[in-house]
């Protein structure tokens, strides 16, 4: 039987994902004018603002002194910092489409990273999975050529990232709460990704940025900010493996909305490789 926890993390599962996959789409506009690292940070810094106000109103400033917490505090920060950069990078060099799809590979390092933690041992139908999943991702990633896009590549690392933070995110949220948690890896994030945008990318015009707020925005707002609570709530109410497997409508709603929005055609390596990754996300989170 369901119980009201597990029925709470499946409708914050679901409500992320549709926010999720608009992801790529928003974060494209803005990563195209300014640069991934500078469309991250002016993201960020709008999420900032809402995180703060909303930890405030939900009187949760007592929890920055539980010390105990700071570790995973810390290391969650790292993780997440080091998975959206890497993203927002690859978006400079790889489509919409391509980030949803490898990012959905989260599943499968999130397995082979945690399963063993999680008591699960890899049977016939979670190695099929595997496979599918692997065969998935050598189609995506390679497209018919033996080259690999650069983007790609980052985006793929990003993946392999997301289960390791995710995991300090479920362990933080044993401490202290989604608000505190977001709130302090986005700000401990913010004098890092400036100083790496100010290094690695040319600064963009006041006029630059002005013309990118709408996509930083519904960036910020959405995606960093109200999609992030759901998130961590979810992972928080159910296994993190089953939270990947209700965000796998993501990579398809990202295909479909990037050809609306961007006119983006599905490439046929694309179209074929989703299929063997959807199906072996489902057999890697499907119970015996």
């Amino acid at each position: 039987m369901t119980s009201n926890n597990d029925k709470r993390g499946e409708f914050y599962a679901l409500s992320l994902t549709l926010i999720e996959a608009w992801f790529p789409i928003f974060a494209f506009f803005s990563v195209a004018a300014l640069g991934g690292l500078h469309a991250y940070f002016y993201s960020l810094s709008i999420a900032v603002f809402f995180l703060f106000v909303y930890w405030l109103v939900r009187g949760k400033q007592y929890e920055i002194r539980q010390r105990s917490a700071y570790k995973n505090l810390a290391l969650t920060s790292l993780y997440i910092t080091s998975l959206f950069a890497l993203t927002f990078i690859g978006l400079q060099y790889t489509s919409a489409t391509n980030v949803a799809i490898i990012l959905f590979l989260q599943i499968l390092f999130s397995y082979l990273f945690l399963g063993k933690n999680q008591g699960e041992s890899l049977n016939r139908q979670h190695s099929v999975g595997a496979v599918l999943m692997t065969v998935g991702a050598l189609l995506v990633l390679f497209r018919g050529t033996w080259q690999v896009n650069i983007g790609d590549l980052l985006v793929l690392l990003a993946a392999m990232i997301a289960p390791i933070a995710n995991a300090y995110q479920k362990k933080s949220r044993a401490q202290v709460s989604a608000e505190t948690i977001l709130l302090v890896r986005s700000v401990i994030a913010l004098p890092f990704l400036f100083l790496l945008a100010y290094l690695f990318e040319d600064s963009p015009t006041w006029q630059q940025i002005q013309l990118q707020w709408p996509w930083l925005l519904l960036t910020g707002f959405l995606v960093f900010f109200v999609a992030k609570i759901l998130w961590v709530e979810a992972i928080h109410l159910l296994p993190i493996t089953k939270v990947n497997a209700l965000y796998a409508f993501a990579p398809l709603m990202t295909m479909g909305l990037a050809y609306i929005v961007l006119q983006e055609v599905p490439s046929w390596s694309q179209v074929i490789g989703v299929l063997p990754i959807l199906l072996g996300g489902y057999l890697i989170t499907r119970k015996h």
